[in-house]
């Protein structure tokens, strides 16, 4: 029996639901809606994008392709306002309503605003769209100055951007090291070398509070030191929360085993996600995957977002059979999921995942860490299991290449977590 599929969202969770129903039931009516004016495009390439690496072709034809070889029906600048769960229809902003058999929930998230003085002038951007980059790209003159605030990888991915165009940038992070979500102290302070090494003002422990106009297009920042500078741009990046098509309800469903401390809560914010079971079901035929799901986190033990690209396309897949085949006694199950990172810093390459440091105060834990010339490599244990890992080196895990017996472990130990977590479970 033909079925009718709408998938909101066009981000890598929603494409591989997309072409993962189109395989498995060609003859069913799979619909896209995506609040953003482009076709789908690859969003982790943005700042590959924005250092002339990449071409606009390129970014594009990821998504292109999956659409024309899928037969899918692409609705662009729409945005979806409301769905009701139970009669699983949807309503967009300009009126337009529909109904499906099965809906898919892959809105992504929304990049954090500024909220000090300020904080709409021209030259404050965050990046999340290909929108975002275009205004970035028409603010960037080469030998001009830009601040960046927050020290995640979205920043400092931008910041090689920049420098690409010689561009001097300052860094601020209110933390007392750059990338803390993603590396331990040591390797952090690899990061900050290289970082300086390549031009880069980097100034831990302080924030910008206050913008104004300048002359020459340009902004006058004020920082919680009570310094100004004056720059051409400002690129704030300080995180992105989950986006939801829901109002304020209770929302819940959990069977993945985690703690009753760690179990969800009603959800009353969108930027918490929206908790799923373990066929990514937040309701009969309705489905949440990608930025917005809040799922297993098989480290940790408990739900969390988990916010990465090839989770997300993980998670389109599972979501996708499930649509297309219907969550009966043969429904397909997502275990969970790994935080796991790879990026590369101007030349210098890192790989790490789930615990990238020991918890404070907890017993039967430790780690075996070796620092070689300009490699680092930690491993920690929880009772003999292995928990995450750090490695670093130089060469290019990006580009695929790289001569880094370093780097080559990534993988297995990667799928040794994964082992002894399921084994655990």
């Amino acid at each position: 029996m033909k079925k009718r599929h709408i998938i909101i969202g066009a981000g890598n969770a929603g494409l591989s639901a997309a072409s993962t129903i189109a395989r498995l039931k060609p003859e069913d009516e799979i619909e896209i809606i995506s609040h953003e004016p482009w076709l789908p495009y690859c969003r982790c390439l943005l700042t590959y994008y924005l250092e002339g690496v990449i071409t606009k072709k390129r970014l594009f034809s990821w998504g292109e392709e999956i659409i024309r070889k899928n037969r899918l029906n692409y609705r662009q600048n729409e945005r979806v306002i409301n769905v009701d769960r139970k009669n699983l229809t949807i309503e967009c902003e300009n009126r337009r309503q529909a109904s499906a058999d099965t809906i898919l929930i892959a809105t992504g998230g929304k990049p954090q605003k500024p909220d000090f003085p300020g904080a709409d002038l021209p030259g404050i951007f965050t990046l999340r769209t290909f929108t975002d980059a275009l205004a970035i790209e028409k603010k960037m003159r080469p030998g001009g100055r830009w601040a960046v605030a927050g020290a995640g990888l979205v920043s400092l991915k931008t910041i090689a951007a920049l420098r690409r165009h010689n561009i001097k940038v300052d860094l601020f992070a209110t933390s007392k090291r750059i990338l803390s979500q993603v590396l331990d102290p040591y390797a952090a302070g690899l990061a900050a070398a290289r970082l300086t090494e390549n031009q880069v003002v980097i100034n831990l422990n302080e924030d910008i509070v206050a913008a104004a106009l300048a002359a020459d297009n340009q902004l006058k920042l004020t920082t919680s030191h009570g310094r100004e500078l004056l720059v051409d741009g400002l690129l704030y990046g300080k995180g992105v929360n989950a986006t939801s098509p829901f109002g304020n309800e209770n929302i819940s469903r959990d069977d993945w085993g985690a703690d009753q401390s760690s179990a969800p809560q009603p959800w009353q914010n969108a930027q918490d996600g929206i908790p799923v079971n373990s066929q990514l079901e937040l309701d009969q035929n309705l489905f949440v995957a990608g930025d917005t799901a809040k799922i297993f986190d098989l480290v940790r033990r408990k739900n969390d977002r988990l916010p990465l690209w090839p989770l997300a396309g993980e998670q389109g897949l599972i979501a996708g059979y499930n649509m297309a085949e219907g969550t009966s006694h043969l429904a397909h199950h997502y275990p969970g999921g790994i935080s796991c990172n790879a990026f590369s810093l101007f030349g210098l390459d890192f790989i790490s995942a789930g615990y990238r440091e020991i918890p404070n105060n907890e017993n039967d834990w430790h780690f075996i860490e070796e620092k070689k010339g300009g490699s680092y490599s930690r491993l920690n244990f929880h009772r003999n299991q292995l928990k995450g890992f750090i490695l670093c080196d130089s060469g290019n895990i990006n580009s695929g290449h790289t001569n880094s017996d370093n780097l080559k472990k990534a993988g297995p130990l990667l799928a040794r977590i994964k082992r002894e977590a399921l084994v655990v479970q």
